[in-house]
């Protein structure tokens, strides 16, 4: 009877190792970012925010704004954020659902292989579109920059746009680049070290907050599993998090991470771009087309974050 019930303990016990073994072993379908949108009313709103970006935050230009299709549809620029490119838009004729002058447009997450990123979505349980090849016009040629998979049906219950983005070496260094490397190790290298200047402090992205239904919250969980107090903390940076509420709104705010409050404080203020929301501190929403953009510092991030 004792050899019966040790017998048991240690195939339990083996049960249990081996099922500890299999979580450990299960890999977050990203650990990041890619790009992050904000879609703008017309061309001259981009090339407002753009100067705001450039001139005033002295972020990192990734690429100045240019006809990124050759066709005069779609008006784009991109900024360096520190863990992800903040990317402005605008698209001719304007897009008729989107009523404000600005607006958190899309979220590309990182995918480092689109195909095994469309194998794991779909073991996920979440309807995708085929990936594809992503091509701009650069220099007059057409350029493939990277792979992109449209997560449409998600993308309509959360009212913003999601997908996830695979970068090919061309998007590292196409004509339209204003800082050019020849590997992502080496890109990063030159945007991170022109992002050590900016005066506010920017470290990265710190968060991203939805306002999201039921039905929309229910995608979220089935694509990045259980979340701990409304958030999932990519490794990466940002969290993702959330108000849950009777219809989809999309993203409603996000958070730029900074090395020192009370330096950022008196930079928005000598800037008179200071505003506080909630106790919050925030970029005054009349410079950036209504969006909410909160500062908080960097020490409340994830280590791994930090360390980006």
């Amino acid at each position: 009877m004792i050899r019966y019930y040790l017998s048991l303990a240690i195939t339990i016990l083996c049960f249990s190792c081996n099922q500890t073994s299999k979580k450990s072993t299960t890999t977050p379908i990203t650990n990041g970012i890619s790009i992050f949108e904000i879609y703008l009313e017309d061309s001259v709103k981009v090339n407002h925010f753009s100067n705001f970006l450039r001139d005033t935050l002295k972020l990192p230009v990734e690429w100045e704004p240019f006809d990124i299709f050759g066709n005069n549809v779609v008006y784009d620029a991109a900024f360096h954020l520190g863990n992800t490119t903040l990317e402005l838009l605008s698209v001719n004729p304007p897009i008729t659902e989107i009523e404000e002058k600005g607006k958190y447009n899309r979220i590309l997450f990182r995918s480092e292989n689109i195909d095994s990123t469309s194998i794991a979505i779909a073991s996920a349980g979440i309807t995708h579109e085929p990936p594809f090849d992503f091509r701009i016009v650069s220099n007059d040629s057409e350029v493939i920059i990277g792979k992109q998979i449209n997560l449409d049906s998600m993308s309509k219950r959360s009212n913003v746009n999601i997908a996830f983005w695979q970068y090919l070496d061309p998007g590292y260094n196409f004509g339209d680049r204003t800082i050019i490397g020849k590997s992502k190790e080496k890109l990063d290298a030159k945007l991170n070290t022109a992002m050590k200047s900016n005066p506010l402090g920017i470290v990265g992205l710190k968060e991203v907050h939805l306002t999201v239904d039921e039905s929309s919250l229910k995608d979220w969980r089935t694509l990045f599993g259980n979340d701990t107090a409304n958030k999932w903390i990519l490794s990466d940076g940002p969290t993702i998090s959330y108000t849950l509420s009777d219809r989809s709104v999309g993203v409603d705010w996000i958070t730029f991470a900074v090395q020192d409050m009370d330096e950022a404080k008196e930079f928005l203020s000598k800037k008179n771009i200071l505003s506080i929301e909630m106790g919050k501190v925030t970029i005054n929403p009349s410079v950036v087309y209504g969006l909410r953009i909160y500062i908080e510092e960097q020490n409340e991030m994830p280590t791994t974050y930090k360390n980006h």
